[in-house]
């Protein structure tokens, strides 16, 4: 991306920083930053900076909230059997988590049903409700799904059981008639705030039963030791961290840093987090939310609602090794999906596609949303990842920029067996042959009229500016996520001591600065070329800390880098022409064991030679077989020499 894409915000006025800086005694970076956010009175920026109960709606103002409280207290205090329903994701195991635990304070009957996403799917299934009901369950409460559950719901209510649904995904027309649906976008509803993930509507469910439905004056009035699990799901399903979410959050993080549950702690513990390292919502995110994620992405949640409710520090840590191997095996799953999935995505019979569609066989279909993020990172378009599975396409797409990928897919409804989601995720299941059919619709799709993504740049910053005192002050504005971004800076051409590619195939880049500062991309492989020539490099990016052998260190996670454009030298590529041409018609000729000859032939050292056939493999031309016989590969697309990175090496030998 050029520096063009970064927008450098405006500063804020000198009156507005000196308020923000003497009155809140904050430093003055800090005080731009948080005036930059829109707070730019103190007594706006208090209320962002220190969040508190006054910042917390009345449970009781969500619809069906005051059915639902006499409807689980009589249950409750009545013996009767209740089920919760959860999801396989981390946001409907907290959810799970929070509503078992409220429930067995009040020393309900209750147990937890997480459907396992390859036989029972996403929300209520009919065939699992009816087990339940054979079971002589009396109640069924969802969490974080149900809203889309109106076959199971209806068989259960006209079998004598009531269902209580509380969800937070989007509604659809017609809404199951279930005995009490709370949704904080409920559309006879009037709750002030809408974006709740589930595990923070399960926690509004719990504080209504566990305060009496009364109104709260005092932090520990809450059902403060269930906190650390809301801010795990909201975290990790990116609901906006503002309004009451950024409270909960934060306490929650709060709750997670003084008294972690054992399987958390067992589950850092493995994650490689020290004793003295601060858990933030980057902790969640990175650490966390992927570990336990992985256990529904792979098999069965259960296991990670039984980390997270356990109790046992032996039984934690088992859970914990278990889950450690879960998430090694989705990380061994998704690079090799994905290396197959960008195959085909890069090939020419999808170079134009607006929307990309890629399908395989035997991909695991828990990863696929993953493998689309990635691919969607790479080429800057929607990507959608399908597989096949019993004679049907099933998978996940991931959208680019603004484009609302739902409601474009929604025009080819008739296609899909299966289909949902919102603007930026979608699912659906389709059959081989409609396959067909969608590529064709799609490749009639206008091209995208989207505007250029835009970094917002909150200052340019001097490296030596960049320090651990500046990182400390900047936590004051935690928990980072959806709707409270971290700072970006920007950098101009600091000298770069060193630069190395990392990660199996190279697709990571770590920059060595100046005073020990580490800068680092991940997933990038168009940035690495760098490291054949790092000059001349600007860079946008958040400031973290590495700790590494008990020492933290200042690192730097980027954003975005401005690479010089480097134009192809004429006589190189007449060169790399020249020893193109002698390979197509030598393919019959061991280049290992002749190398030195066809060097001499080429008027070329064998050092160069060797670089250039190591160009051609990585721009895929040519592969190398049989102990060294270099082979043609057929109908490679054309790619400009610049884009490999030993290319750049051998220009920076020149």
């Amino acid at each position: 991306m050029s520096q063009n894409n970064w927008h450098v915000l405006p500063q804020p006025p000198e009156k507005t920083i000196h308020q923000l800086t003497t009155q809140l005694n904050i430093d003055q970076l800090t005080a731009t930053i948080v005036a930059q956010k829109g707070y730019t009175t103190p007594e706006t920026a208090f209320q962002y900076l220190q969040p508190s109960v006054d910042q917390l709606h009345d449970p009781m103002q969500l619809h069906d909230m005051d059915k639902v409280f006499t409807r689980l207290t009589e249950a409750a205090f009545g013996g009767e059997k209740i089920v919760v329903y959860g999801d396989y994701d981390l946001d409907g195991v907290t959810s799970t988590a929070v509503m078992v635990e409220a429930l067995e304070v009040l020393g309900a009957d209750v147990t937890a049903y997480i459907p396992n996403r390859f036989k029972d799917g996403y929300g209520p299934n009919i065939d699992v409700y009816k087990r339940l009901i054979d079971e002589n369950v009396q109640l069924i409460i969802t969490v974080d799904n149900g809203v889309s559950g109106n076959e199971a719901v209806a068989y259960a209510m006209t079998h004598g059981v009531d269902v209580i649904i509380t969800d937070h995904h989007e509604m659809p027309d017609v809404l199951p008639d279930a005995y009490a649906i709370v949704h904080p976008r409920h559309p006879n509803g009037g709750y002030p705030f809408g974006d709740l993930s589930g595990v923070g509507v399960a926690f509004k469910v719990a504080q209504a039963l566990l305060t009496d439905g009364q109104a709260i004056t005092n932090r520990s009035e809450l059902p403060t030791e269930m906190l650390d699990l809301v801010a795990l799901g909201e975290i990790a399903d990116m609901v906006s961290l503002t309004d009451e979410n950024r409270t909960l959050v934060s306490w929650g993080l709060e709750q997670i840093n003084v008294s972690p549950r054992p399987g958390l702690l067992a589950l850092l513990k493995n994650a490689g987090q020290l004793a003295n390292q601060p858990i933030i919502s980057e902790t969640v995110s990175f650490k966390i939310a992927p570990r336990l994620n992985a256990v529904g992405r792979l098999g069965d949640a259960q296991l990670a609602l039984d980390l997270l409710l356990s109790q046992d520090s032996n039984e934690a840590t088992d859970m914990a090794s278990q889950i450690e191997a879960i998430n090694a095996q989705r990380q061994e799953i998704v690079e090799e999906v994905f290396g197959a999935a960008k195959q085909i995505a890069l090939s020419d019979e999808h170079a134009n596609d607006q929307v990309l569609v890629v399908a395989g066989k035997d991909w695991h279909q828990g990863i696929l949303g993953i493998v689309a993020s990635r691919l969607v990172e790479l080429l800057h378009k929607p990507v959608i990842v399908l597989s096949l599975v019993a004679g049907s396409y099933k998978g996940s797409g991931r959208t680019y920029n603004d484009i609302d990928l739902y409601e474009l897919m929604s025009q080819y409804r008739e296609l899909y067996e299966t289909f949902g989601g919102h603007a930026s995720a979608l699912g659906l299941a389709i059959s081989e042959s409609n396959l067909k059919l969608l590529h064709e619709k799609l490749t009639r799709l206008p091209a995208f009229e989207t505007p250029k993504k835009t970094i917002d740049v909150n200052m340019m910053l001097p490296l030596k500016q960049m320090t651990t005192s500046v990182y400390d002050a900047l936590t004051l504005l935690e928990p980072f996520g959806t709707g409270n971004s971290q700072p970006i800076f920007g950098v101009q051409k600091p000298t770069i001591e060193k630069a190395i590619t990392m990660g199996s195939t190279g697709q990571h880049l770590k920059l060595t600065l100046a005073n020990h500062i580490e800068a680092v991309g991940f997933n990038h492989p168009d940035w690495t070329t760098i490291a054949a020539n790092p000059v001349n490099i600007s860079f946008v990016a958040t400031i973290g800390l590495n700790y590494f052998r008990g020492q933290k260190r200042l690192q730097l996670l980027l954003n975005d880098v401005s690479i010089p454009e480097i134009v192809e030298n004429d006589s190189h590529k007449q060169f790399f022409a020249q020893v193109y041409k002698f390979i197509y018609g030598h393919q019959d000729l061991n280049f290992g064991q002749n190398l030195d000859s066809i060097a001499k032939q080429l008027h070329l050292t064998k050092d160069d030679l060797n670089i250039m056939i190591q160009v051609f493999i990585e721009l895929g031309f040519v592969q190398v077989v049989n102990g060294g016989f270099v082979r043609i590969i057929p109908n490679a697309p054309q790619k400009p020499l610049t884009t490999s990175v030993t290319y750049h090496k051998f220009l920076a030998n020149r």
